[in-house]
């Protein structure tokens, strides 16, 4: 359902993306030769975008439709790095490369960890879990950048998402505020990284649609 209405509006996310990584990603350190995790990657937007800037990206995403389509988007030869595009549930931590091999992520370590629109698709407790192992995945010295939209108030349940095409399907959501998502994310930092670290939230107005703000928190990785 949701892979046609990610493709009818490519080209306006690819822009909206790459204006704010750019203007995120100043505040991000990257090594010369730059490795980045894009969790719930969806139909590879971001991926593509970190890609152009020079990193060597990996995707993941549990939709088979949507990782095929990243695959066929990413299928650029003007993209310094392909990316590398798994399909699989990140909380078991089991995937699956183009070829139909295994690819386990466990262990591995990136320079920058991206988890957008991802985390508020958990229920409650899972969400925690899912944050602790987007964390796990930052090499130290690393940077993770985590997002959701915020609300004016907490709260979670079954909700119906419409697509472009006129489908609809039932998801579970869960809706932060600002400070809730933030407390979230430090609390899960603190738990993996066995310090308190320092993240740095903002929040965005979206400016596609009225009265929508994300609210996204980088995680500095202590060395």
């Amino acid at each position: 359902m949701l892979v046609g209405t990610y493709k009818g509006t490519t080209g306006i996310r690819q822009e909206s993306a790459k204006k704010w990584l750019t203007g995120r990603l100043t505040q991000i350190t990257a090594t010369a030769r730059p490795t980045a995790l894009d969790i719930g990657c969806a139909d590879g937007t971001h991926s593509r975008v970190l890609s152009a800037l020079g990193y060597a990206v990996t995707g993941v995403d549990f939709s088979a439709p949507m990782i095929a389509a990243a695959r066929e988007l990413s299928d650029d030869a003007t993209l310094p790095h392909k990316p590398r595009l798994l399909h699989g549930e990140f909380l078991a931590g089991r995937y699956v490369d183009d070829q139909g091999a295994e690819a386990p992520l466990d262990g591995e370590r990136f320079d920058l960890v991206l988890a957008t629109a991802f985390v508020h698709l958990f229920p409650p407790e899972a969400d925690d879990d899912a944050v602790r192992k987007v964390l796990r995945h930052v090499t130290p010295g690393g940077k993770a950048l985590i997002s959701t939209t915020a609300d004016v108030a907490d709260r979670q349940g079954l909700e119906i998402k419409a697509g472009a095409d006129g489908l609809t399907a039932q998801r579970w959501r869960n809706h932060y505020t600002a400070e809730s998502f933030t407390w979230l994310v430090g609390e899960a930092a603190r738990d993996v990284y066995g310090v308190k670290v320092k993240v740095r939230p903002r929040e965005i107005t979206d400016p596609d649609v009225d009265g929508k703000v994300w609210i996204d928190v980088v995680v500095d990785r202590p060395a």
